[in-house]
């Protein structure tokens, strides 16, 4: 599977991951376009992509076989960690460290995220990781 994602097709797959059942094109193109100036051709396009890349799959609806009901075929949990994996590589060169260490020395944290931080880096350290 491909696991290259564009910011738009992005979007189609947090309208598929939200719904609990598969959508017809004509439903992913009206949530769509309630949050994105996307015309029906380019979302219908978009979610071709994904089918093509094996995010998405799809079945014809066995009363009319003109609508498809798509869902996706992976987790968001899952397409996020491949986009963590290949952001820290490409970024830098894999050392997750020097990328926590950047991001929050680049933020402003509140004393409660600044807790929060402590105790997972405390819990990966008794986990012996």
């Amino acid at each position: 599977m491909q696991y290259n994602i564009s910011s738009s097709e992005w979007y189609i797959m947090q309208v598929l991951w939200a719904s609990d059942e598969p959508m017809t094109s004509a439903e992913i193109v009206t949530k769509v376009k309630d949050g994105r100036d996307r015309s029906p051709t380019t979302i219908k396009t978009l979610l071709q992509r994904l089918v093509s890349k094996g995010f998405v799959d799809f079945t014809v609806d066995a009363a009319d076989s003109r609508i498809y009901h798509y869902r996706p075929r992976v987790t968001e949990d899952e397409c996020v960690e491949k986009e963590n994996r290949d952001f820290v590589s490409l970024y830098y060169r894999g050392d997750v460290g020097g990328m926590l260490a950047r991001f929050i020395g680049d933020s402003d944290l509140s004393p409660e995220q600044i807790k929060e931080l402590t105790a997972l880096l405390e819990a990966k350290k008794e986990d012996g990781v």
